[in-house]
């Protein structure tokens, strides 16, 4: 009061008696007093005055604050973007939010009285409710996922929170529940999961997914006596699409060979992209193991009609290698593993076709990875050479040319045959490496033998198809050409006739830029594809090669001598030279002489040799140079 004492006697205050009036908790929310005149204590009058008196504002105050409170609830009730319900302890509804008409699409007065079952889609069964109610009795609430039916009918997926209101004898007097619409967050994990799960290109399951669906599958099989396959399917010459006609034309093929796909298998069967132009198909129930064989079929012809895409018309065919469970593999892994390995038996023989597991087949995979290691370690450590066989004019029987072919030398396991590693050069694109190599070493023997006076002639070497492109054709044949001064007009690449018929638009020009070069072109192994008279015209070819297995049985065998006639019209037609390859008897040399054949090559004229061996059949040669 010293403060206050001078205030006090202005107001002619004497005494003033004050009391605290409380919240719920026990928290003062203020004072009541009154003043007198007089000075002295209060009077048990007073006394009763001020207890009445801040009771009344006490109750007062907390009324007001209960009213507040229940204003800010009942706002936070009605706006609310969440969905609210409260109903009694019978479970009945007394109370819905706008959102809850907003979501479940029943107006406030639709569900009053009513159990908040009328909201149930049937998805979940009664255990999960069970688990539910069992959750509210012990802790007074349950949180999760659940499936409910709007009005209309549409089921949807919502986050649900129920508590249980409790009355002061700790019964159950109410239940409150706040729900989420959460089908946007649904759709995006859908979206999310689709993403990870399937190539964004073709829509159709990934690695991963297709991997998690054979897992099962394998699983089920292990239960089941039907049999269970996993064909691997790559598209042949796929590379060639995309560098003639660009990636975009490529993708839309991919596209189309998916749907194209889909379209020839069961209902049941999952196939999957797994990436680059490779797909895996998984087929379940197979009553039997051939019935594998027929869809691997089905898939061929699938996709033996042209693609019309942007204007082109794209042929594309498939090599599928087919695994079986549990013959070839009891896991996943295992079985994608062989199913691509007898995807590339499928290439080995020839593409276009199917082939299935075996563990042969897996031990000489085994044997081609060692040989791969082995020629890789061979270019390096100097054991490939050259060796030459002749080819001689048909007439005189002089030397007039030499095939250059590739001889490996493994220090331990001697000399190793071409058709062992050749293949393996090529899958594994050392071919352009070794290729190169051949043919420099062979030139610069070329040049050798010329400045010993040796008889100028030809030399022919081997051009693989992956050895036709920019780097190899205009650049590194031309720096082996003017490193060894060896005269292009001497030198004839032979190309398969296999190779030049499935060639590209891109192949075709720089094929074509050897006659800028002055570099001849020779057609190896005639006779034995489907030649088309159009690509020939429209190469710089200069020599067409009779394969061998024409010449075998001549003059015996009818059909040979006929189809042996036909190629040797057909190149003088064109103007080209005619070489038979496999010649070993004089009596096939005599029919092939007599029906115009240029030059021969074979055992009856000599064998492939070595470098030294063939220099002194170059030195008997009696043609002046």
């Amino acid at each position: 009061w010293n403060g206050l004492r001078e205030a006090a006697n202005n107001l002619s205050i004497g005494s003033c008696w004050s009391i605290p009036f409380f919240s719920e908790k026990q928290e003062i929310l203020g004072t009541f007093a009154i003043t007198s005149k007089n000075r002295g204590a209060p009077t048990p009058f007073h006394r009763r005055i001020l207890d009445i008196a801040s009771s009344l504002a006490g109750i007062t105050l907390r009324n007001h604050q209960r009213e507040e409170c229940l204003l800010q609830l009942s706002t936070v009730f009605r706006d609310a973007s969440e969905g609210m319900l409260i109903t009694n302890a019978q479970g009945a509804i007394i109370e819905v939010n706008h959102s809850f008409s907003e979501i479940t699409g029943y107006a406030k007065e639709e569900v009053l009285g009513k159990n908040p079952k009328i909201l149930n889609s049937g998805r979940q069964d009664q255990a999960f409710f069970l688990r539910m109610w069992q959750s509210l009795q012990d802790t007074g609430r349950w949180q999760g996922e659940i499936w409910n039916r709007r009005k209309s009918g549409d089921i949807y997926p919502e986050w649900l929170s129920i508590s249980r209101i409790d009355n002061r004898e700790g019964k159950p007097h109410n239940y409150a529940a706040v729900f989420s619409d959460i089908s946007s967050l649904k759709e995006s994990e859908r979206k999310l999961y689709h993403l990870a799960h399937h190539d964004p290109l073709t829509g159709l399951p990934n690695r991963l997914l297709m991997t998690a669906r054979l897992e099962h599958a394998l699983k089920q099989s292990s239960r089941n006596p039907t049999h269970l396959a996993l064909m691997f399917i790559d598209l042949d010459r796929f590379k060639n699409v995309n560098d003639s006609y660009g990636h975009a034309l490529g993708d839309q093929l991919l596209v189309n060979v998916a749907r194209r796909l889909s379209s020839h298998l069961r209902s049941g069967d999952t196939i999957a992209r797994i990436g680059g132009d490779e797909f895996v198909v998984l087929l379940e129930q197979l009553e039997q193991a051939d019935q594998a064989a027929v869809l691997a079929q089905n898939c061929i012809d699938a996709l033996a009609k042209p693609f019309a895409i942007t204007g082109h018309e794209i042929f594309i065919t498939p090599s599928i290698g087919i695994a079986l469970f549990p013959e070839d593999g009891d896991d996943a892994e295992t079985l994608l593993k062989h199913a691509d390995i007898a995807m590339y038996r499928a290439k080995e023989d020839g593409r276009h076709r199917y082939s299935f597991f075996t563990k042969k087949l897996s031990d000489k995979v085994k044997e081609r990875l060692k040989c791969e290691t082995l020629l890789r370690r061979a270019l390096e450590r100097d054991e490939f050479e050259l060796h030459y066989q002749p080819q001689v004019n048909a007439q005189r029987g002089e030397i007039v040319g030499a095939e250059a072919l590739l001889r490996w030398n493994h220090p331990e396991q001697g000399q190793i045959l071409p058709g062992k590693f050749i293949p393996v050069l090529e899958e594994t694109g050392l071919i352009r490496a070794v290729g190169a190599w051949a043919l420099k070493t062979a030139c610069n023997q070329m040049r050798e033998w010329d400045e010993s006076g040796l008889p100028r002639i030809r030399l022919a070497v081997n051009l693989s198809a992956k050895q036709i492109s920019p780097e190899c054709i205009n650049h590194r044949l031309q720096s082996i050409l003017s490193e060894s001064g060896f005269a292009p007009d001497r030198l004839e690449l032979e190309i398969t006739e296999h190779s030049v018929m499935q060639g590209t638009a891109m192949g075709n020009q720089l094929l074509n830029g050897l006659r800028e070069l002055g570099v001849s072109l020779a057609i190896d192994d005639f006779g034995s594809g489907h030649s088309s008279l159009m690509r020939l015209k429209q190469l710089p070819v200069h020599c067409l090669k009779i394969e061998r297995s024409l010449v075998r049985d001549i003059p015996s065998d009818q059909d040979e001598q006929a189809i042996c006639r036909a190629v040797v019209a057909l190149g003088h037609s064109l103007g080209v030279r005619i070489v038979a390859e496999g010649v070993e008897r004089e009596e096939q040399a005599d029919f092939l002489r007599s029906i115009g054949c240029d030059e021969f090559q074979g055992y009856l004229y000599g064998r492939p040799v070595a470098a030294g061996a063939f220099r002194q059949l170059l030195a008997l040669q009696t043609t002046p140079r």
